[in-house]
């Protein structure tokens, strides 16, 4: 399947903020959108998933009939944990189905017992944002979207999150927005 961003623009408040940006979104392919703020990084990746409208342009896909359905797996650049609430709690909230034993599981693989046990606002920004990297990864989904995931994260915690990342991506496609270049082997590189 095959999804196209075909000539999109987007302004707010007489600002133009997208223009006719022309994207393929390819299963198994890795995007990384970088830009300075306020570049439309997340507001592409917000009309990639259909929560903003372009004011021209479309969204078209091929090779898929379930497009309108389609499930995305999102970290977005505001926190959106509950921060009163434990890592597990807010991992297992992604998907209702999932046990708390397996939240747990997956949380351990970069947390121990009691970072995982304490309320999410006791842990610093990057451990915040790993928290709904792993969030995002627990749920089912055909898309990856992540908008600057790996804020306040070290550079040793951005690599680990990163290998986590492409080692549960499996064939989905993957788009990241970053500020800075991030770096990153095997994407594609777009810059808005």
């Amino acid at each position: 399947m095959t999804i196209y961003l075909e000539n999109i623009c987007k302004s707010y408040n007489g600002t133009e903020v997208l223009k006719d940006v022309n994207v393929s979104i390819e299963d198994g392919k890795c995007y990384a959108f970088t830009g300075p703020e306020g570049s439309g990084k997340s507001t592409l990746l917000k009309i990639f998933m259909g929560s903003v409208k372009p004011d021209s342009g479309k969204v078209s896909r091929m090779g898929d009939y379930k497009y309108p359905t389609l499930m995305t797996a999102y970290v977005p650049q505001q926190e959106s944990l509950n921060l009163k609430k434990n890592a597990i709690w807010n991992v297992k909230k992604a998907h209702r189905t999932a046990s708390k034993g397996r939240a747990a599981e997956e949380l351990l693989k970069f947390f121990d017992e009691q970072q995982i046990s304490c309320p999410v606002g006791e842990l610093d920004p990057g451990k915040r944002r790993l928290v709904g990297i792993i969030r995002a990864m627990f749920v089912p989904a055909d898309f990856i979207v992540l908008d600057e995931p790996f804020y306040g994260m070290s550079d040793k915690e951005r690599e680990r999150a990163l290998e986590y990342v492409m080692n549960k991506k499996g064939t989905r496609p993957l788009l990241l927005a970053q500020r800075e270049d991030p770096g990153l082997k095997d994407f594609k590189m777009i810059r808005l």
